[in-house]
């Protein structure tokens, strides 16, 4: 365990700054907090106690106990400022004896130097400093915003630190306000407890993880992370705390920095491991580095990487990685002749996750013809970050020899329809069984819906002719790039009496690149047959049930007839034993018979029941007859 980090650590002898049997000292540090320090020339075991000599308890009241180098002991008292002149008994740790200390709250208190918090200090001690005036102290007195504290705090870390304290720099920018801040940890330090930033006019702490590079050839780690850059100026610090040790480094923030794209072209040779703490790190925060974080990824994309092993050795490739809130779909196959392959692992940073617990695998083929080879096609669901959209994550392909081959996908779709289009696709229908839906596909699908329902925009509804004021009936159809019946579907309509004096027609269009040559052929059919439409223009392609919600939601009738495209009434009057049936009570959704071009039958109500390899499925009553 780590004890100290001598090169961010001071040591100033405690006979430069004074007597450490000088008595108590009494000082400001805030505008209503004081702090009573009191050297001690042996050890103390206990901690210290201060309490008023008559009157309530000090409350509330910090104490925090150092050791120095000669063997002493610093007492340090922080507590609020009284109202009136009071007597303060110090208990330092001698049995039966006290010191009594006379407090006048209308004095002035001379200002309290760091070098004489630091003087004389262990190591651990002033880690112990730090941390205090870091964090607890300033939450139990509430001092981040005070003026006097801050600029003390700001005098105590450039006091701990060396003369020339080691730099942390801006390398890109995530958006008008985040910068990309690369630095280093100190030697033999693996992780961050703690990230603070202090200047002369305010502190905060740095929210966020950081993200940690492999060690370098001297064993020295780099660590990135993203900070708001607003208030950081040529005397501000950031301070680095962890387990027994802190270090102090000054910040450099260059007026012109680099886009995330620009400053990875930059670097050359890609570091894999690197490229995705950039893109986790852009992608917590605003939306303008989220966007930053895709561009970067579209912009340079990585070289797709399979392995190819020929007759004997393993072959293997990924083809698809969809990130989502609820895991990343991972699509691909694997060949091993020889049984080589102990399994594939999700690669990030220093994780590996692996996809065999998850994964559900089925027979394929890659290659065609004379090429065509036997491979074991896999999907699996791995549970990862939702907020880091990579769209070209690392594989590895562990060996039982120790090696690992790495594995990069061509970059994944960020359209998300393309997305839930590839989804869909993941698993061959003649392979899908409950327990891959339920585990796998269904809840990144879901979770894909979602994103798409989140920003799908507003639909376009437009209007031909005049609307009825009061329908009975709004006829939904939703339609989706097939449009062959429509003209003889709307025929039908128009030919029943209910239908024109009782009810509005409103179309759905889910495909929305149609939209220009529907609204031209629904025009032609509106002054043809003098037949008004409303004709709904979905965003984005959002599917079924979203296209037939927004037909819903613009129908103004008493009853919603929810009908197909390809669904033509055989004579007028074909709505009327409907409603009939949903008059009383009994009935909230009724259907009709509906019929095969050869008069067979469709559909004549459903039910539920399982199919021949267990699922649970919807079944037609007489289909076919």
């Amino acid at each position: 365990m780590l004890q100290s980090v001598p090169q961010t650590l001071v040591s100033l002898p405690v006979e430069q700054v004074g007597s450490p049997e000088a008595g108590p000292q009494i000082s400001l540090l805030a505008g209503s907090v004081m702090l009573l320090m009191f050297d001690v020339d042996t050890r103390v075991w206990s901690a210290g106690r201060l309490e008023p000599a008559c009157g309530p308890a000090l409350a509330p009241l910090a104490a925090l106990r150092l050791q120095r180098e000669d063997g002493g002991t610093r007492l340090l008292f922080a507590f609020r400022r009284p109202a009136q002149m009071q007597t303060l008994s110090l208990f330092a740790g001698r049995v039966g004896q006290s010191v009594e200390v006379a407090l006048d709250p209308a004095d002035d208190f001379s200002p309290l130097e760091p070098e004489r918090l630091l003087a004389g200090l262990t190591p651990a001690a002033q880690v112990s400093l730090m941390t205090t005036f870091l964090e607890s102290w300033p939450s139990i007195f509430r001092m981040r915003t005070s003026r006097r504290f801050v600029a003390l705090l700001h005098r105590l870390v450039r006091a701990s630190a060396p003369a020339e304290p080691p730099l942390v720099r801006a390398v890109a920018r995530l958006d008008a306000a985040t910068a990309l801040i690369e630095g280093g940890l100190p030697m033999g330090c693996d992780a961050i407890g703690t990230l603070h930033c202090v200047s002369p006019d305010g502190m905060r702490r740095i929210s966020g993880a950081p993200r940690y590079g492999a060690p370098g050839a001297r064993g020295q780690r780099r660590f990135y992370l993203a900070l708001e850059t607003a208030g950081i100026g040529a005397d501000t610090f950031i301070v680095l705390t962890g387990p027994n040790w802190f270090a102090v480094r000054r910040i450099e923030i260059p007026r012109d920095l680099a886009s995330l794209t620009r400053w990875w072209r930059s670097l050359g040779k890609p570091d894999l491991v690197l490229r995705e703490h950039a893109v986790a790190l852009a992608s917590s925060g605003a939306p303008a580095a989220q966007a930053a974080a895709i561009e970067m990824q579209l912009q340079c994309p990585l070289p797709s990487r399979a392995l190819s092993g020929g007759a004997d050795l393993p072959s293997a490739d990924i083809d698809l990685a969809l990130a989502t809130d609820r895991g990343m779909l991972v699509g691909g196959w694997l060949r091993d002749p020889l049984g080589m392959v102990t399994g594939i692992d999700l690669l990030g940073g220093d994780a590996a996750l692996p996809l065999a617990a998850v994964q559900h695998t089925f027979s394929g083929i890659v290659g065609k013809g004379d090429d065509a080879t036997a491979v074991t096609g896999f999907c699996a669901l791995v549970a990862t970050d939702a907020a880091v959209p990579m769209l070209q994550p690392r594989f590895g392909v562990a060996l039982k020899s120790g090696d690992r081959h790495v594995l990069v996908p061509p970059p994944q779709p960020v359209d998300v329809a393309e997305r839930r289009s590839r989804a869909l696709k993941a698993i061959p229908p003649q392979f899908l069984t409950g327990d891959a839906i339920a585990r796998c596909l269904a809840p990144a699908l879901a979770a894909i819906q979602g994103e798409l329902m989140a920003t799908q925009g507003a639909p376009r509804v437009v209007t031909l002719g005049a609307r009825l004021k009061a329908p009975r009936v709004s006829i939904v159809v939703p339609l989706y790039r097939v449009l062959d019946f429509l003209r003889v579907q709307i025929g039908a309509f128009a030919a029943d009496r209910f239908v024109r004096e009782a009810c509005e027609i409103i179309y759905v269009l889910d495909s929305p690149e149609q939209a220009d040559g529907l609204e031209h052929l629904l025009r032609g059919l509106h002054l043809l047959y003098d037949l008004p439409f409303v004709l709904v223009v979905m965003a984005r392609n959002a599917g079924f049930a979203a296209a037939s919600n927004a037909g819903a939601r613009e129908a103004r009738g008493d009853v919603v007839a929810q009908v197909n495209s390809d669904v033509i009434p055989t004579a007028a009057g074909w709505l009327s034993p409907l409603l009939a049936a949903l008059e009383g009570e009994e009935f909230g959704a009724v259907g009709p018979k509906l019929l095969f071009d050869d008069g067979s039958l469709q559909h004549a109500g459903m039910y539920f029941a399982p199919g021949p390899r267990g699922q649970w499925l919807n079944h037609h009553f007489h289909k076919g007859m």
